[in-house]
C-alpha cells in the first residue's frame, strides 16, 4: 500500500486548502482527503494575506496584507500529481462537495496569498465565460 500511496503523491504529502467552505461541505472534503492520504486545512480569513507558500509550510516568513477578504468558495491542490488529481476531482462531484474556484500549485502561484490567486483565477472565468483568452 506504501509504495502505491508514493507513486500518487511522489515524495510530498499532497494537501489541499480550503477557503470560505461550508462546515458540511468541509467535512465531506476532508474525509475524502483522508481516503486519498491527503492533508485537508481549512484556512482562516485572517491567513488570506499570507503567501501560500507560507499556509504550506514552505516559508516561515508569515507575510500578511490587509483588505485581502473574499466569500466565494475556494481549493488550492499542491503536491497532487494528475491521476490522482482526476480521481480526488471526480470524487469531490459525486459527493456533492465541488468547490467552483479550485488552483494547483505551481512555481509562480505558490507566491501568491488566497486573495491575489482567487483575483487571478475569478478573472480567468470571467474571461473564459466570455469566450476570451484567460491570458
Amino acid at each position: 500500500m506504501i509504495d502505491k500511496l508514493m507513486y500518487f503523491r511522489g515524495d510530498k504529502m499532497a494537501v489541499v486548502l480550503m477557503f470560505n467552505i461550508e462546515k458540511s461541505k468541509a467535512v465531506k472534503i476532508k474525509v475524502l482527503c483522508r481516503k486519498f492520504f491527503m492533508e485537508a486545512t481549512e484556512v482562516s480569513k485572517e491567513n488570506f494575506g499570507c503567501k501560500i507558500s507560507y499556509l504550506l509550510g514552505m516559508s516561515e516568513y508569515r507575510e500578511g496584507a490587509e483588505n485581502s477578504d473574499f466569500s466565494e468558495e475556494m481549493l488550492y491542490l499542491a503536491d497532487i500529481n494528475g491521476g490522482l488529481l482526476s480521481v480526488f476531482l471526480d470524487q469531490l462531484k459525486r459527493k456533492k462537495a465541488s468547490v467552483g474556484l479550485k488552483a494547483v500549485k505551481t512555481e509562480t502561484n505558490v507566491n501568491f496569498t488566497p486573495y491575489e490567486l482567487y483575483n487571478e483565477i475569478s478573472a480567468e472565468r470571467e474571461a473564459i465565460a466570455r469566450g476570451e483568452s484567460a491570458h
